[in-house]
């Protein structure tokens, strides 16, 4: 566009700016930050938001309060971006400040911003506050609750140990909570605090909410329950079941930027031009870790068992 002396408008700056956070390029976006501060479009709402957004998913939490505080007229949007950059950097006090001056504001919040506060206490393990927040939403803002709602409730309890409560409030819903995201959260809290005969329960509810390409991730969950219980035969006939389905663990990708370059890595990926190099400090570091007495937790997470033994060569 710039080649062609087409000047880039409010909404062509709102829609670029986004791309900058999946390829980890703090940098560039600091370069658009500033095409629009001298093209007089930072103060747009539409600009100002996307410029908080990037930020706060870069870490850079204080660069986005810098834009949100400068941008004249805020929104509903605005302030849940910034409410959800908060939880996501940790500072839900500043979450929950800020959801409760929107009314001050004149700024009514939404079902999302409900949602973005909720998460953000559920980070921080603020369980009363987030709950308050959720017992408020139909009397006070008028918003009806949804599957969005209860999972962040379910995740709340869980995520502290609150895991019967969690199941209990969520066999209250009904039909309204027969969501997998709901009970895949609550399996995950079961794992994670060993209530492996309610982990079982739970885990019996997910084939009726089963769909084709979405059953993975709660197969593995699942089995590294099942591992940690120390019950290998339920380990084997859940990964023969999978295999006898088709169902495979996606391989999550990680990328960082260093010395202008993005380098991108999955597990055990030989494709990087200094795979050599790489292998090599991380023997050096999984060595440092073995005599320092760390050792594999051998009840569960076969993949970290092997990738160890197979980096360190015990």
């Amino acid at each position: 566009m710039l080649e062609q002396d087409i000047i880039p408008i409010a909404v062509t700056m709102a829609s670029v700016l986004p791309t900058c956070n999946p390829m980890g390029r703090i940098d560039l976006g600091k370069q658009l930050h500033g095409f629009c501060i001298r093209h007089h479009l930072d103060q747009n709402v539409f600009v100002g938001t996307a410029l908080a957004d990037m930020y706060s998913k870069s870490g850079s939490v204080g660069y986005a309060e810098n834009v949100f505080v400068t941008i004249p007229e805020k929104n509903s949007v605005t302030c849940t971006t910034m409410i959800l950059g908060y939880g996501q950097n940790g500072m839900a006090n500043r979450a929950l400040s800020l959801f409760h001056s929107m009314q001050g504001s004149g700024i009514e919040p939404d079902a999302i911003t409900i949602v973005a506060v909720m998460s953000a206490c559920s980070y921080a393990g603020l369980v009363a506050e987030g709950l308050k927040i959720y017992e408020s939403m139909e009397k006070e803002y008028n918003i009806q609750p949804s599957t969005e709602h209860y999972c962040c409730v379910a995740d709340m309890l869980g995520r502290v140990g609150r895991v019967v409560e969690a199941h209990e409030f969520v066999k209250g819903l009904g039909e309204e909570g027969n969501v997998m995201e709901i009970w895949g959260s609550l399996l995950g809290a079961c794992r994670i605090y060993n209530h492996f005969e309610l982990g079982r329960l739970v885990a019996d509810k997910l084939p009726e909410m089963e769909r084709e390409n979405g059953m993975t991730g709660y197969h593995v969950l699942l089995s590294n329950m099942y591992a940690e219980e120390g019950n290998w035969g339920d380990v084997d006939k859940l990964k023969k079941q999978m295999m006898e389905r088709g169902l495979t663990k996606e391989t999550g990708c990680s990328w960082i930027q260093t010395a202008g370059f993005v380098n991108s890595f999955v597990s055990r990926d030989r494709k990087h031009p200094q795979c050599d190099a790489v292998y090599g400090i991380l023997k050096i570091l999984a060595t440092e870790m073995k005599d320092a007495g760390y050792r594999p937790y051998l009840a569960s997470n076969t993949d970290e068992i092997s990738e160890f033994i197979a980096i360190t060569g015990i």
